[in-house]
């Protein structure tokens, strides 16, 4: 008889049936990870004398909430992930909580604003799990109230990060960059002057920029609508939002860079070495690094914008032939931003999307473990992106005056890694199917 694939998993097909145990610790230590990473993060901004995310979270849920994209993104999350009879209650308190507090902005005539309902929606769904579900039921309600708290303080720690980037780092490589980005031709002036050129392709490419977290969430939905009764799936879009959120900012300490339309624009007023982007092209080969006005976060190198653009490109590519589409529509568009907004460098992209598909190739497919082939990818992506780093750097120069050899060099090693990426995440052949054991015998090992 024929055999389905997923039947040769031991861990069955969503990943979370034999590993209860572990799956509860894990949940447990996730918790814990961010909720220490956020007191950190609130010690450093309270020495520089910033609001810490602590600030951020409480006036979420008695103050002006920010970033109202997340929130929409989290509210998604958790509707997908908890139990169906749970969802409207839920609802109902998110709308009654938003009624109530932009009742009291009309009155004393302030701007509306989108989040307090949510925050106080999730407070609700977890106190109810905890004192009045049990089994399954508890665990999808209190998995989805986490991972959409989880989404809330990552945003409101990644906003505390970019005043600190600002605050310790006064001077930024953005020569540096500058110069290398030539080897590619100087794309985020060719994107740039391009866009500003047809006013209805920059007013969509910005809104796909802003509202990057409600692309991810729509990535979500098809990997988590079933994860009430099914169980959440070992890998998915969500977890690869918070690494790379993680992970990444770690480099903007490393390697600070504000971006063309700052360093080289008129995006701060006043602020800019000069004001050139996205018209003309710096000529100097003399890169220095130099202070920059704390006005602009130092957060370029990689390009995480392009990093979780590529996690729902690849989550999606995984997904019906509508969602495949809307991958590559979100790509194209989070690219042609970046780059024509003044955000970011080429080779920012180039680190972005090296940095994105190595952590991908760590996650992909657990239940294949860690075989040679992911450890080269992984191991090969790691040394990849630390080599664009200190060849930005220290090799700018020869970069930009090696012809076509540099951008060869560069966009090679995003090919290979698509390539090692796609060798790992493809599934199973037929003939690994065909050889997996009965499903009798499947049932005694499990």
């Amino acid at each position: 008889m024929l055999v389905r694939a997923d039947f040769a998993l031991p861990r069955g097909p969503r990943g979370e049936r034999s590993r209860r145990g572990w799956g509860k610790r894990q949940w447990t230590w996730a918790v814990l990870a961010v909720v220490a990473f956020v007191l950190v993060i609130q010690a450093a901004a309270m020495y520089y004398g910033l609001r810490g995310p602590v600030h951020g979270l409480v006036s979420d849920f008695v103050g002006r909430p920010v970033t109202g994209e997340v929130k929409v993104a989290a509210l998604a999350l958790a509707l997908m992930c908890m139990p169906a009879r749970l969802r409207l209650p839920f609802v109902g308190v998110v709308a009654g909580v938003e009624v109530l507090f932009n009742g009291e902005r009309l009155l004393a005539g302030s701007p509306l604003h989108f989040g307090n309902g949510v925050m106080w929606g999730l407070l609700a769904l977890t106190v109810y799990a905890g004192t009045r579900l049990t089994g399954s039921e508890r665990a999808a309600a209190l998995k989805a109230a986490g991972v959409a708290a989880i989404l809330i303080a990552a945003n409101a720690v990644s906003a505390v990060w970019l005043g600190l980037t600002m605050q310790a780092l006064p001077d930024v490589a953005d020569h540096f960059v500058e110069v290398a980005d030539r080897a590619l031709g100087s794309p985020s002036w060719v994107m740039g002057r391009l866009v500003h050129e047809h006013g209805w392709y920059l007013w969509l490419i910005t809104k796909v920029y802003t509202y990057l977290p409600v692309g991810a969430a729509v990535v979500a939905y098809f990997q988590l609508r079933r994860s009430s009764t099914e169980g959440f799936p070992r890998h998915h879009i969500v977890k690869s939002f918070i690494l790379i959120g993680a992970i990444g900012p770690v480099v903007y300490f490393l390697f600070p860079v504000v971006g063309p339309a700052y360093a080289f624009g008129n995006e701060v007023a006043g602020a800019g070495w000069m004001n050139v982007w996205p018209h003309v092209v710096p000529t100097s080969l003399e890169p220095v690094s130099a202070y920059f006005s704390q006005q602009a976060p130092r957060n370029c190198m990689p390009s995480l914008h392009t990093a979780w653009a590529t996690a729902i490109l690849v989550h999606a590519l995984r997904g019906p032939r509508l969602l495949k589409l809307f991958g590559v529509v979100w790509w194209v568009c989070t690219i042609s931003a970046t780059l024509g907004l003044g955000a970011h460098y080429g080779v920012d992209l180039v680190a972005g999307l090296v940095f994105a598909l190595t952590l991908e190739a760590a996650m992909i497919r657990p239940e294949d473990g860690w075989h040679p082939r992911r450890i080269v990818t992984v191991v090969g992506g790691t040394v990849a992106f630390a080599a664009i780093l200190l060849a930005i750097r220290y090799l700018s120069v020869p970069m930009a005056q090696g012809g076509h050899l540099a951008a060869v060099a560069l966009l090679g090693v995003v090919g290979v890694m698509v390539v090692a990426y796609a060798r790992i995440a493809r599934p199973p052949s037929l003939d690994d199917a065909a050889t997996a054991p009965p499903v009798g015998q499947q049932a005694l090992a499990a």
